[in-house]
């Protein structure tokens, strides 16, 4: 079976029941989950980031991306300085690191459905990569579809060269657009939740996905003009989780109302999180936060990793205490 043949040409309906939401996850390589967010918390969540926004904005800090003339690579090919700003063609405003910028975004990190929808993919363990928020705006231009598992090794025979981990870039080798599916394909070690605050509609730029990608071990290629692409519309409340190997993107935004919706990203705890959680977080926040959004923060040691000296140690601390060279007296 080839990778087109595997993909599928609908998505799943938006459900209430939990059971249904992962057997939509297994076979689609996502879910979507009506009111997960209550009226209270869809209010708060949404008043937060939009105060945070303008406060960013206000502050010269406001990350800006998708604007079609926008140009983010200088001539040897590093980011320019100024490239993710209005004044350089930027017209969506991301806002990071939101575990440090109000109690709702935390909230979610340890929400229930995220026990139950993650963990139905990565197991009773889970990390947060990044936890962020996409305003998409009027004229926003569509992303483009990827998989958040673009740096995943592919499997290779015993004797076959293969593609150093470390040579693996975003641009993907052939192997990884046409893999050989009869050697298997990679597991998911990544999975996301994407918290709507508005109503998500094609023409706000919902979220593009091509159901059943993520079964196929491969990357989505180039031209991606055939591919049966859907968009997860749902309103305002609703969660959307999926698999990390599912190949999605921001659709193009050409209504003119912004939609607001917070991406939290999960890895397995043994995995590189995007956002480096125990260094940026706050440590004077760290004292408020429960045992569990400790741990999925990455403050908690998995088998001896993550730690710093000794192996048994449980957790780790914001400003762990170092042993430095010593003598003896």
């Amino acid at each position: 079976m080839t990778v087109t043949e595997m993909l599928l040409s609908a998505g799943p309906s938006i459900t209430d029941d939990v059971g249904q939401a992962k057997a939509d996850l297994s076979k689609f390589g996502f879910c979507i989950v009506a009111d997960a967010l209550d009226a209270s918390a869809l209010d708060a969540a949404r008043t937060r980031l939009v105060e945070q926004a303008a406060a960013e904005e206000q502050h010269g800090v406001s990350f800006r991306d998708a604007g079609p003339e926008q140009r983010i690579i200088d001539d040897f090919g590093n980011f320019k300085p100024d490239a993710f700003s209005t004044a350089n063609g930027g017209i969506n405003q991301r806002l990071w690191m939101l575990v440090n910028k109000g109690q709702c975004f935390r909230d979610m990190v340890v929400h229930e459905l995220t026990d139950e929808l993650v963990g139905h993919v990565l197991g009773s363990e889970f990390i947060v990569s990044t936890i962020s928020a996409n305003i998409a705006k009027q004229g926003g231009s569509r992303m483009g579809l990827h998989t958040d598992q673009w740096w995943m090794p592919q499997p290779v025979r015993p004797d076959a060269d293969y593609l150093r981990p470390s040579d693996i870039t975003r641009a993907a080798a052939a192997d990884f657009i046409e893999p050989d599916p009869s050697i298997g394909i990679s597991p998911p070690v990544v999975a996301n939740c994407m918290w709507m605050l508005s109503d998500f509609t094609a023409e706000n730029g919902a979220t593009e996905v091509v159901p059943g990608s993520h079964l196929t071990g491969a990357h989505p290629p180039a031209d991606q003009s055939t591919l049966p692409i859907v968009q997860a519309e749902a309103p305002a409340g609703s969660v959307m989780v999926f698999d990390g190997r599912l190949w999605h993107g921001t659709g193009a935004h050409t209504s003119g109302v912004n939609r607001l919706g917070v991406l939290a990203t999960y890895c397995a705890p043994q995995f590189r999180q995007q956002e480096n959680q125990t260094i940026g977080v706050d440590p004077d926040l760290y004292e408020t936060f429960s045992p569990k959004l400790r741990e999925r923060l990455g403050f908690k040691v998995w088998n001896a990793y993550g730690r710093v000296e000794s192996p048994a140690e449980s957790m780790v601390q914001p400003i762990p205490d170092r042993i430095g060279e010593l003598h003896p007296t």
